[in-house]
């Protein structure tokens, strides 16, 4: 493969770029990140010509943090977590009680054949001074975000986006019958044989050739913009400070040269500013962002995980299947400096066959079915000009071999798992004294103590039985209070909602949990709220109770009762007394019938669950279910206030304060109730809510049909409004829509109400008329059309049952000829007639 440099048809300033990989004592090494063959290559360069300096591309706010990427306890996969802090106006976002604002967060990762890496492990060996020379991130110029290669929130310091867009690769992929960037770098760099990668000179070359042609897709005005210039001047102004030290040295003669490691994408426009003339007497160094109350960005090392780094994940500067590149990578490093692909294929088959039949996957492998696959990779590779099977290579085979059928039939579940596979889901390790903050500390003890996997970032299905299991309960909490803290290391899945007061019958709660970066990561962030996660989830529930009355929320019921079930939930127990009296004070001044009602329906499924919550302890929920239902019957007269967009509101009230009542059988007594409806039903007040309370009386039998229709009869019989009438249906059909069905009078006298509409007044309240019947059930809607069309006469009552297959399109067109028509009419003297009248 090598010999891509030396191609003739390359732009002279490519050229010119060859020739400048040396500039007297430096020495340029364009890379690709996480690159096996690049990091060999790096190896053996700096082997050969052990330099005094190694200068690598990333913020150079990273070097102090040089001491602990070079410890020995220090085992990739690992991170620099970067965190700019939000500004002034982000953080009045989080005051109101919501979701605290997150840091800017980027990643710049380290895997063992990351050409970053062999350059700051190889460094003490070789006597070499090591420095990053990059812009910081949170320097004037560095942008943030989606430009950077965001996953997940988080940015990513190593983005190869211009590699993946370059209009020049895609037409060189096409050309190498390669289907796209990354099989195209394979082709050409990772899969050379042990003499390609051996030889430096020639790689790096070829790799700069690769890059350079990439970079003229992209217009100097589009660079500037999206930050690379600046931060490339940036680089070239650090590589002139180094240059300069050096030659100060009393013995720079003999010094060893300087090696400068950057992507491959930068190296040429270093070089072109490098050889402009020499501004070594004032050394440009851009400052670090100056943010009017905003401390500068701070650097963490963290674990990282494979998973993380691949490509196929959303990581734009990653490698395809980094467990796969893990194998290549340890393969080279037994064989002496190339690895044996043959040997890495066969080992990676055997693996897959094996995981099949352990984890009992649909599709089983046997051995017969991993050698065949060998063989096809091997014969596959031999096809391409490979030195030995490669990724491709071998996924070619497996899709070849072990996928029976159809590719895009029942194979998905297939395709995931070897996507995980060859993934891979390893996580690294960091030293004690690596200074991360005490609340990353006890969220990693917790999870420890709660059987949680940290070195593995692999999915799992966690199902806990809180209702019998105290074991299981600590979990939960643990794992909602990690959620509430918006660091969750998984998601739920299923269970009860005790929040919600639904699902309380379900047994089992079920997550997803993996332990990735971003846990850590969004821990980091939070380290200001406290050293655990107690304190941490205390500080933002105290933030969430101050934030009440700025909300106007100062004596809402139903606020405070969440922040009661919130604090149970994730297990802040030594809080509960104090959430209980404020409780008790916000019952007593709580003007909103509403709020109290929804507050006591959160303390009957604290009574409900109180086992799983730890309100076993608790005698005050009796008193406090007393003491609600005391403010809401006190509070039910407002209801009858209600203007008439807050009918169906008022009514849902209504209800659901009958839903506590009856739940309550042993407690409350019903005759406070039924005297509290029968006020309602006859008071001149909302419609909806006395026709409401009119149905509720009726379904409790303290109404017979009589009385109902007797208290209806103001606002459908003789004489009521058109509005008023709707407004009643809209209340009795939200709080019993089946009485329509079932009260023939009730059904006669609304009917009677509609037929003396003119067609004006029905369009005016249809929008309101189909939502009332929207709490219909289809079958009830059928079955009232046919007791409607039987009781006019002319009507079939098939016709309720009847379907046209006309369009909406076609219904408007057939209400404007009918109002073109009637209008016609009426011009001609013609609509007696037309109706049966006198001609």
């Amino acid at each position: 493969m090598s010999g891509f440099a030396a191609h003739a048809a390359l732009p002279e300033p490519v050229r010119e770029g060859l020739a400048r990989l040396r500039m007297d004592e430096l020495y340029f090494v364009p890379v690709r990140h996480h690159s096996p063959a690049c990091a060999l290559a790096l190896q053996a360069m700096l082997r050969e010509l052990r330099p005094s300096a190694i200068l690598i591309e990333g913020p150079d706010s990273f070097d102090a943090l040089l001491p602990l990427l070079q410890d020995a306890r220090t085992r990739p996969p690992v991170a620099i977590l970067s965190q700019a802090q939000a500004t002034p106006r982000d953080a009045e976002a989080g005051e109101d009680g919501g979701e605290l604002p997150p840091a800017h967060s980027a990643f710049f990762p380290f895997c063992d054949y990351s050409p970053e890496w062999i350059a700051l492990r190889l460094a003490p060996e070789l006597g070499a001074a090591t420095a990053f020379i990059d812009l910081p991130w949170d320097a004037p110029g560095r942008r943030h975000g989606a430009e950077d290669g965001a996953q997940d929130g988080a940015a990513s310091l190593m983005a190869e986006r211009y590699l993946a867009h370059s209009a020049y690769l895609k037409a060189l992929a096409a050309a190498s019958g390669c289907r796209d960037q990354d099989e195209l770098w394979d082709h050409l760099f990772e899969l050379r044989p042990a003499a390609g990668l051996r030889d430096w000179r020639g790689l790096f070359a070829d790799v700069f050739a690769y890059c350079a042609m990439a970079r003229a897709d992209y217009e100097p005005e589009v660079l500037e913009a999206e930050g690379s210039l600046p931060r490339e001047r940036h680089m070239a102004a650090r590589i002139r400070e180094h240059r300069a030290r050096r030659h100060a040295l009393p013995d720079s003669a003999a010094a060893g040269p300087i090696v400068v490691v950057s992507g491959g994408f930068h190296t040429i426009a270093l070089q072109q500013m490098l050889a402009e003339a020499d501004p070594a007497s004032t050394p440009a160094k851009a400052a670090r962002a100056k943010k009017a109350g905003v401390p500068p960005a701070r650097d963490w090392l963290i674990r990282y995980s494979f998973d993380r780094l691949d490509a196929l994940n959303g990581y734009a500067a990653g490698m395809p299947s980094p467990a796969w590149h893990q194998w290549v990578w340890d393969s080279a490093r037994s064989a002496g400096g190339a690895p044996d692909l043959h040997a890495v294929a066969a080992e990676a088959l055997t693996r897959l066959a094996r995981r099949t039949r352990e984890q009992g996957l649909a599709e089983q492998l046997s051995t017969a079915d991993a050698q065949a696959a060998l063989l096809q990779a091997t014969r596959l590779a031999a096809l391409r000009g490979h030195a030995g099977p490669g990724r491709e290579d071998v996924l070619d085979a497996v899709r070849s071999c072990f996928v029976k059928g159809a590719a895009d039939e029942g194979t998905a579940g297939f395709a995931a798992d070897l996507r995980r596979f060859f993934g891979g889901s390893a996580l690294g390790d960091i030293p004690p004294s690596s200074g991360s903050p005490p609340l990353l500390e006890d969220a990693r003890r917790q999870a420890g103590l709660h059987g949680l996997r940290l070195d593995d970032s692999s999915p799992r299905t966690v199902r806990l039985d809180l209702y019998r299991k105290a074991r299981h309960r600590q979990r939960s909490r643990f794992l909602h209070l990690m959620d509430y803290l918006g660091c969750a290391p998984g998601r739920w899945r299923s269970g009860p909602d005790f929040a919600a007061g639904s699902g309380l019958e379900l047994l089992i709660e079920e997550w997803e949990v993996a332990w990735t970066p971003l846990v850590e990561a969004r821990l980091i962030e939070l380290a200001a709220l406290g050293p655990t996660l107690a304190a941490a989830a205390l500080a933002r529930l105290r933030r969430e109770q101050a934030a009440l009355a700025d909300q106007g929320q100062a004596r809402s019921a139903s606020a405070a009762v969440r922040l009661l079930t919130r604090a149970c939930v994730i297990g802040l127990h030594p809080q509960v007394p104090a959430l209980l009296s404020l409780l008790a004070r916000h019952l007593d001044e709580d003007p909103d019938p509403a709020s109290v009602i929804e507050c006591a329906h959160q303390l009957l499924s604290l009574r409900r669950a109180r086992a799983p919550l730890g309100m076993q302890d608790s005698p005050e929920l009796g008193a406090l279910l007393l003491r609600a239902w005391t403010a809401a019957l006190y509070l039910l007269p407002r209801l009858a206030e209600a203007g008439e967009g807050q009918d169906l509101d008022a009514v849902r009230s209504l209800v659901s304060l009958r839903a506590f009542v009856r739940a309550l059988p042993e407690l409350l007594a019903p005759e406070p109730w039924i005297a509290a409806l029968e006020r309602l039903a006859q008071v001149d007040g909302a419609p909806a809510v006395a026709s409401a309370a009119g149905a509720l009386l009726f379904l409790d039998g303290a109404w017979d049909e009589e009385t109902l229709g007797a208290a209806l009869l103001p606002h459908f019989g003789p004489g009521a409004s058109a509005g008023q009438a709707v407004r009643a249906l809209s209340g009795m059909m939200a709080a019993a829509p089946e009485l329509l069905l079932t009260l023939s009078r009730l059904r006669q006298e609304f009917d009677r109400i509609l037929d003396a509409w003119d067609e004006q007044t029905f369009i005016a309240h249809l929008p309101d008329l189909r939502l009332a019947f929207a709490q219909l059930k289809p079958q009830e809607t059928a079955r009232l059309a046919g007791v409607l069309a039987q009781t006019h006469a002319g009507l079939d009552a098939s016709l309720a049952e009847a379907h046209y297959a006309i369009s909406e399109a076609d219904l408007a067109a057939g209400s404007a000829l009918q109002l073109a028509l009637a209008e016609c009419l009426a011009r001609d003297g013609l609509t007696d007639w037309a109706t049966g009248g006198a001609p």
